[in-house]
């Protein structure tokens, strides 16, 4: 994903769940790839495969969000099926799932700054929010017990985040952090918000149960 991945599960008595999970985020990430020439993704852009039912889901999940934000979360932001943005906060749903499944009901898991947190109700995870103008400065904390946080902004992959209706990269904010039950949606919204710039705070308000950080670029 070119990202880097952290887990945290304070009940782990060996490995093992650590290697299940990064196992699963490794065949997510073959898959899914935009980097790699062999994965599914690149093969299905080249028309080289049809969709697989899984592809088909995300796809259809892709326009259900593009319909969300009116368009500045795209699939289509290269000008070409890429779903890139939404498979982030989806493979962290999935490894969620695995965790959930081996009875797992505490662990904090973050991916490129997108973080995922459950607790069975004693453990209260601690989470900061990079300041983007400086990453030695927490900007705010968070204290929960289940629930997602996704950040986007360009402070440090550079303009990496395309404006879907101008084609390119959005530059009015500095950083959007959303905040919510879940990380795909939280993701999804973060992204969208971080493209469609100053208008963010008024559609953030429109979205029950989200709420958002957002860091405006300044003004001179």
């Amino acid at each position: 994903m070119g990202t880097g991945v952290s887990l945290d599960v304070p009940a782990a008595k060996d490995e093992a769940i650590f290697e299940e999970v990064f196992k699963l985020l490794r065949k997510i990430d073959e898959r899914f790839s935009s980097y790699k020439k062999n994965s599914e993704l690149a093969r299905y852009q080249r028309g080289e495969v049809g969709l697989s039912e899984e592809m088909a889901t995300i796809k259809k999940a892709c326009t259900k969000f593009e319909r969300l934000t009116d368009g500045y979360f795209s699939a289509y932001f290269s000008g070409k099926f890429d779903p890139t943005g939404y498979v982030k906060g989806w493979a962290i749903a999935e490894a969620g799932k695995l965790l959930d499944k081996k009875g797992i009901k505490t662990f904090c898991m973050s991916i490129g700054g997108d973080i995922l947190a459950r607790s069975d109700g004693n453990k209260e995870w601690k989470i900061g929010i990079q300041d983007p103008t400086d990453s030695k400065k927490i900007l705010n904390k968070l204290s929960i017990f289940s629930g997602a946080v996704a950040t986007s902004g360009n402070y440090e992959r550079g303009q990496h985040i395309i404006n879907p209706k101008t084609g390119r990269p959005a530059d009015e904010l500095l950083s959007v952090t959303v905040v919510g039950p879940d990380i795909i949606t939280a993701d999804a919204l973060a992204t969208a918000c971080f493209a469609m710039g100053l208008r963010a705070e008024n559609f953030m308000k429109k979205q029950k149960d989200y709420r958002a950080l957002i860091v405006a670029r300044e003004v001179v």
